[in-house]
């Protein structure tokens, strides 16, 4: 910082700095200082010529000082502020790290490692040969083991995310043959991918007419090659357990195996009592019988109806493992480490082939033990699936159930879809 430079006097200065004691003490104890300066004032007035040059010359010194040392302070802030603009500016040879605050951390840090090394190695040359080699050997073992484990969860993700893309592929081509489908249920859908434009009553009749002649014996064959086969349940899956499907609900379970295939979307809308929770459990359990898959199915109910799913997929299909996944945060957090590992989420699904006897129900059942899923239905409410949404987007959903969309869950259901 610059030096703080005097200022110059002026040649009254000088007399007052002479002359101003005497004057007090000439008046006589008790004078004020305005008297006092009023006094010498006056004295300064009928000085002559001669007697303040000696006055004005030490003036003319004391200004001439006053411009040296300004000239000298100028000088030394120009310097300071140059260094200050050089510091602000990174030089050649140096980093945004070599400088100012940076640089001194660094060093300081640097003194605090070298240090800690210097003491480390001071230790290891005090201790005992015996115990450094245990030591060492301790250290490898943990360092060994860390490895492991990063390789062995890095293998979990990579089989996670290959699940993924698999999935990925399929949901495409899944929704080129939905895609393909919807079209070819409407003459409209057709007109409106083709870009011919407005659709009209004569086109109805014209494609009506077309669709039910054929030209030739050919066509014919050709049209019965294409024809697709569905799958037609005429009895109820056989791991359904405690009564029998109705005919119209055997109805309702075809109907949406054949969505199933088709990759869409269906909505139960019976009344009330009509038995859609069982409906939609078998589903579940066609998957189980006919597809041989396990899972995993996410089922979203409002939490008055949480218990009464578990309930109903007990009694019904007891094949199926389902778990209840609610509770505080702490509880869930334990079945997230229990049962939503990455392993769980990289499984495909399908059945083991072999079974073993269940001596409390006295039947064979799959042999489980080598499946690292425990589970094969998770049952929770759209609160959970918007909180847990990272833990349960690691697993490729095969089946999907939402039960009562009420007017007070509405954002939590569009949350859940977009999510």
């Amino acid at each position: 910082m610059a030096p703080q430079v005097k200022r110059a006097k002026t040649a009254f200065q000088f007399y007052q700095s002479t002359n101003l004691s005497e004057i007090k003490t000439g008046l006589g104890p008790g004078t004020t200082m305005g008297t006092a300066m009023a006094e010498l004032s006056s004295r300064w007035k009928i000085l002559s010529d001669q007697e303040r040059e000696t006055y004005i010359q030490l003036e003319e010194d004391d200004r001439e000082r006053y411009r040296r040392e300004s000239a000298k302070a100028d000088e030394k802030a120009h310097a300071e502020q140059i260094a200050r603009r050089e510091l602000l500016t990174i030089q050649q040879g140096e980093t945004s790290k070599s400088r100012g605050a940076r640089k001194r951390i660094d060093e300081e840090r640097d003194q605090k490692e070298r240090n800690r090394k210097r003491r480390r190695e001071e230790y290891l040359e005090n201790m005992d040969p015996e115990e450094l080699r245990e030591r060492q050997r301790i250290k490898a073992k943990k360092r060994a083991e860390t490895l492991k484990r990063q390789r062995h969860r890095e293998a979990q993700e990579k089989a996670v995310a290959d699940r993924h893309k698999k999935l990925d592929k399929t949901a495409s081509a899944q929704a080129s043959k939905r895609l393909d489908y919807l079209l070819g249920q409407s003459s409209i859908f057709a007109k409106l991918k083709m870009g011919t434009g407005t659709h009209t009553e004569e086109d109805d009749q014209e494609h009506a007419h077309h669709s039910h002649r054929s030209p030739n014996k050919n066509e014919d064959l050709e049209d019965e090659d294409e024809i697709e086969q569905h799958i037609f349940l005429t009895k109820q899956p056989s791991c359904i357990k405690g009564g029998t499907l109705k005919p119209y609900q055997l109805e309702g379970l075809n109907w949406m195996i054949h969505l199933a295939e088709k990759g869409l979307n269906g909505i139960l809308a019976d009344e009330m009592g009509l038995g859609k929770t069982l409906q939609s459990i078998s589903i579940l359990a066609y998957h189980f019988e006919y597809l041989k898959l396990q899972g995993p199915h996410l089922i979203c109910v409002p939490k008055s109806t949480l218990s009464n799913w578990m309930k109903e997929l007990k009694r019904w299909c007891p094949d199926l493992r389902a778990i209840r996944f609610h509770g505080p945060r702490e509880e869930r957090e334990e079945m997230i480490r229990e049962y939503f590992t990455p392993q769980a989420a990289a499984h495909d699904g399908r059945r083991p082939t072999k079974q073993i006897k269940d001596e409390e129900r006295g039947e064979m059942i799959d042999d489980n033990s080598k499946n690292p899923r425990k589970w094969d239905v998770c049952v929770t409410t759209y609160e959970i699936c918007n909180t847990e949404k990272k833990t349960l987007s690691k697993f490729a959903w095969k089946y999907l159930v939402i039960d009562e969309v009420r007017s007070g869950h509405k954002h939590l259901f569009f949350n859940l879809l977009f999510t």
